[in-house]
């Protein structure tokens, strides 16, 4: 079985948006070797991100395609509580990250997968992170 790749939200915007960015080919090898999945957080994170111009219009039908052609892994009930203990732990050392990654994280944990990311986030979340 091929080993599947939690592609996270930034990589997702590069993949959709830069021209020749390296995390964006990442996640186009990622897709074409069908090891690409997605997370319920990332679907909430990039339809906030889409533009109310013309332009929004192909962005909401490049998403529509992306979100029936990509798996989507949802966020359960242990993952939040996932989540709040990390990030509980976290700020107690004085380290303050997004709800959003650390949900991220927990479906990744949960799924024993690797995140694809150049966000610095996850390296204080302990997830296997796929090198770019």
């Amino acid at each position: 079985m091929t080993a599947r790749t939690l592609v996270d939200t930034c990589a997702w915007i590069d993949f959709l948006r830069a021209s020749n960015g390296l995390l964006g080919d990442a996640v186009e090898r990622a897709l074409a070797a069908d090891q690409a999945v997605m997370c319920s957080v990332s679907v909430a994170e990039l339809l906030q991100g889409i533009k109310s111009d013309a332009k929004g219009n192909k962005e909401k039908q490049q998403l529509e395609f992306l979100f029936s052609s990509v798996p989507c892994l949802s966020v359960v009930d242990d993952d939040w509580v996932q989540a709040g203990n990390t990030l509980g732990q976290l700020r107690a050392t004085g380290v303050t990250l997004p709800l959003t990654d650390a949900l991220i994280a927990a479906v990744a944990r949960r799924h024993d997968l690797a995140v694809l990311t150049i966000d610095a986030h996850f390296q204080h979340l302990a997830v296997r992170l796929v090198p770019v």
